[in-house]
């Protein structure tokens, strides 16, 4: 079988096709973009491993479009293309998702955003000097519970807890305005600094019920050896909440997490205000 007249047509030096056929002779058949080439083992292969029907093979043309050389498509180049075409098409992705991003909030709302991000899972923001030095990221903090100091210093990764589940939350809203053009949908950007507030409040609570119920305990013993002892309880619970408080240091992420909810909240706010005029 001779090759089609369009092969002289062909702009590409190299196409990819498949073995048709193939003889014990050395003789056999490639197809590639639909036409059909006869081959030559001891003319055409170039890889070490015999031909065999249906293989994904490379085909290399001259000027004048005749078949000048066949070789086989490894498996490790096939992964590496298919692995390089899914890297391009998820960059083609990302560009078109920061695209849209920019557009429906602006750089510095998506600026704010990562910030809020680096602050709560890269850095510090609470550290503990009690016992030892224990320091947690935002992140950490609203995976662990505060019942109890030893919560706290404990260390160990946390199962994922709900206010993690409602940080995530609170993240997602301030990209309302992707999805709806509502005026309402501006506000989801005050989220994380509402989320933060309350979250904040309740950990000190928890953390000051922690220490009095140390001290409740140790008050147990006015039934036993009396009112003195209720005193030098009531006394040692007031010295280790101060203690608490003196030892809690705030490290950069919070700054970080504060700075970027309020700056988001100012925000949506401002964009509320300019659409519900509108």
């Amino acid at each position: 079988m001779q090759p089609s007249s369009a092969a002289a047509t062909i702009s590409a030096t190299t196409q990819r096709g498949r073995i048709l056929s193939y003889q014990p002779s050395g003789q056999g058949t490639v197809s590639a973009a639909g036409v059909q080439y006869p081959f030559e083992i001891a003319t055409h292969w170039r890889s070490e491993l015999a031909p065999s029907i249906n293989a994904l093979v490379e085909l290399q043309f001259d000027t004048a479009g005749a078949l000048t050389s066949v070789s086989l498509v490894s498996t490790q180049q096939r992964t590496q293309e298919e692995v390089s075409e899914a890297a391009r098409l998820a960059r083609e992705k990302g560009q078109k998702i920061w695209g849209t991003a920019v557009d429906a909030l602006g750089i510095r709302v998506l600026a704010a955003i990562g910030v809020l991000m680096a602050g709560a899972f890269v850095f510090n923001t609470l550290g503990l000097r009690l016992f030892a030095t224990v320091s947690r990221s935002y992140w950490q903090l609203l995976g662990i519970s505060a019942d109890s100091l030893e919560s706290f210093a404990r260390t160990g990764a946390s199962s994922f807890s709900a206010a993690q589940f409602f940080f995530l939350l609170a993240i997602a809203a301030c990209f309302a305005t992707m999805a709806s053009g509502h005026p309402k949908a501006a506000l989801g950007k005050c989220a994380p600094l509402l989320f933060v507030v309350i979250h904040t409040g309740l950990l000190f609570v928890q953390i000051k019920t922690a220490v009095n119920q140390a001290g409740e305990a140790m008050n147990g013993m006015r039934s036993v050896l009396g009112d003195r002892a209720a005193q030098m309880a009531d006394q040692m619970a007031s010295e280790m909440l101060g203690q608490v408080w003196q030892g809690l240091s705030f490290g950069i992420g919070f700054y970080l997490v504060i700075a970027s909810s309020i700056v988001l909240a100012a925000y949506g706010y401002g964009e509320y205000k300019r659409k519900s005029i509108v």
